[in-house]
Parts: C-alpha cells; sequence; structure tokens
C-alpha cells in the first residue's frame, strides 16, 4: 500500500511538473494590409499613420501596397493579399462599384474587409465602413456661401465623378442652395489641381460676373485658387472639402474662403479600432460616421496649417 501510494505521489509531481514547466501561450499574430486609393496623397498618408502606428505598437505584421491606377490592378493586389494569407483588409476603393470581385474573394477566403473613406457599393460585403460625413461638408458649405452671398448669386461647382465621397458632398450642397443661386456649370476637374487649372480660366473668362466656385476637395480649390492668381482684381469666392495643410494656409492669409474639413486622422484611428475589434473577435459598429466642419478664417488658427486635423 505504501508503495502504490509512492508511485500515485511520484506520478501527481510528474504531471503538474510537466503542466507548469509548458510555455506561455504565443500571442496571436495578425496580419493587417491597407489598401488606400492613392498613395502619394497627404491625406492617405495622414490616414495611414495611426493604422501603421497601432499595427507595429501591437507586434502586428503590417503590409501595403503602391496604389496601382485602376480597379482592376487593385483587385489583383487584393488577390495576391489574399495569397499572402492576410488577417483582415483595410480599403478605399478606387472604384466603389468595381471592386466587387474582391470583396467576394476576400469573403470567400474568410479575410474581413474594413472599406474607409470611399464607401463601396456592395456594402453587404464589408464588416465595417468608417467614412467622413461627405453629405454635411457640401451642407455646411452652402450654408456659408449663402450667408456670404445673395441670392441669385453665380456659382461654379468643381465635380469629380468618379468618387462616390464627391458624390455626396454635391448632393448635400444642392439640397441645401435648393434654387438660391445660379450654378452657371458644373465641370469635372477629377479632384486633380492641374486638371481644374484651364477649367477654372475658362469659367473666370467666360463669366464675368462669378461670386463663388464650390470645389468637392481642396486639390481642385487650389486650381481655382491658380487661376484666380493671375486676376488679382476679380474677387470671387473658393470653398474646397478636405481641410488640408494647403488650403488652411491660404485661407489663413485671407485669400481661399473656406474648406469643409475631414479628419484623416481619426478615420485612420476609427478604422485600426474597428479592425482589432473584428479580429478579437468582438461585435463592431457597422457605419462610423466622422463629423466634418467648416474652417474658415475664423477658426482656422485653432487646427494650425502644419499637419492634418
Amino acid at each position: 500500500m505504501k508503495k502504490f501510494f509512492a508511485l500515485l505521489m511520484l506520478l501527481v509531481f510528474t504531471v503538474v511538473l510537466s503542466v507548469t514547466t509548458l510555455p506561455a501561450e504565443a500571442k496571436e499574430e495578425f496580419k493587417v494590409a491597407y489598401v488606400p486609393a492613392i498613395t502619394n496623397n497627404s491625406f492617405w498618408l495622414a490616414i495611414e499613420k495611426p493604422i501603421k502606428e497601432a499595427v507595429r505598437a501591437r507586434g502586428d505584421l503590417y503590409v501595403t501596397i503602391d496604389t496601382p491606377s485602376d480597379q482592376a490592378r487593385m483587385n489583383d493586389v487584393i488577390g495576391d493579399l489574399i495569397a499572402d494569407k492576410i488577417d483582415i483588409l483595410l480599403v478605399a476603393p478606387l472604384a466603389p462599384a468595381e471592386i466587387k470581385s474582391a470583396l467576394i474573394a476576400c469573403k470567400d477566403a474568410g479575410i474581413p474587409v474594413i472599406n474607409f473613406e470611399t464607401p463601396v457599393m456592395d456594402l453587404d460585403l464589408v464588416a465595417a465602413v468608417v467614412t467622413s460625413d461627405n453629405y454635411n461638408a457640401g451642407v455646411v458649405v452652402a450654408r456659408d456661401m449663402m450667408e456670404k452671398l445673395p441670392r441669385g448669386s453665380k456659382v461654379a461647382v468643381i465635380h469629380s465623378l468618379a468618387d462616390g465621397a464627391c458624390i455626396e458632398r454635391i448632393k448635400g450642397f444642392y439640397d441645401t442652395i435648393t434654387n438660391y443661386f445660379e450654378v452657371v456649370v458644373e465641370l469635372d476637374g477629377k479632384g486633380d489641381t492641374g486638371v481644374t487649372l484651364p477649367l477654372a480660366e475658362n469659367v473666370l473668362q467666360s463669366t464675368s460676373d462669378l461670386a463663388a466656385f464650390f470645389c468637392v476637395n481642396d486639390p481642385s480649390a487650389l486650381g481655382c485658387m491658380n487661376a484666380l492668381a493671375a486676376r488679382p482684381e476679380r474677387f470671387v469666392l473658393v470653398y474646397g472639402v478636405d481641410g488640408s495643410p494647403d488650403a488652411k494656409k491660404l485661407i489663413a492669409a485671407g485669400k481661399m474662403t473656406g474648406t469643409a474639413a475631414q479628419s484623416p486622422n481619426s478615420i485612420g484611428s476609427e478604422t485600426i479600432k474597428a479592425a482589432y475589434t473584428i479580429l478579437e473577435r468582438e461585435e463592431v459598429k457597422k457605419n462610423i460616421v466622422i463629423p466634418t466642419f467648416l474652417i474658415d478664417k475664423d477658426n482656422v488658427n485653432r487646427y494650425g496649417t502644419d499637419g492634418w486635423q
């Protein structure tokens, strides 16, 4: 009996020793992929900064790519990321409707998608959408413009027809002004300063009493500002959307009227927060909306001109 008890105690001691000497369970390492619509742009770099910092602070793997020039190529790159066994995709599409095949591929591979800034068309294929309140961006510009100009003033709109976010901004603007202004022309500046410049020059030449430009982003507004620089005798209000450092510098200098500001810092922070909520198998809010607001000469110093808010 004593011999049996001794053997039993030896067995218990051996089991306890083996359990206590097992290595601690390793932390699960995630591979996070960031795919923006544009890479060589300060707005998208500002979104990326908090994402990259959060991923690296947790010791996870961060993957990004140089954004291709078309959505079909972006879809191919996403396919490569799937093959590379990413755990989650953070994406802003170039063409919201044409990314569907890549989203389906992610779903089939069991890879969740966080869609940021530019909403996709097929929202059922993404886990969450993080976007600025683009409709309100158009609203705040319209309200300020209506305070500054009389009814019937002539306004030119510089659009970017391929961008879903810009379409929302235009809608907010038109819904607010109703018939208050005479919109003399709506042109597609493609969100680009160089493309917008000659368009703005033509508008200034053809409409001698133009009162304002509403541009769907700050690069387009800068194109209008460049066109006006050659006509110092003209006084035309210029509004953009973004809240970029370049636009804020012009506003602080009393040259540009205002910009409906986004917060890429907040977009990036909320995007990676949603990503880790999903990776940790917790429930995430489907639509995460970041507020937009007007920056003008009265409050520009509060936000500074050296970086994004």
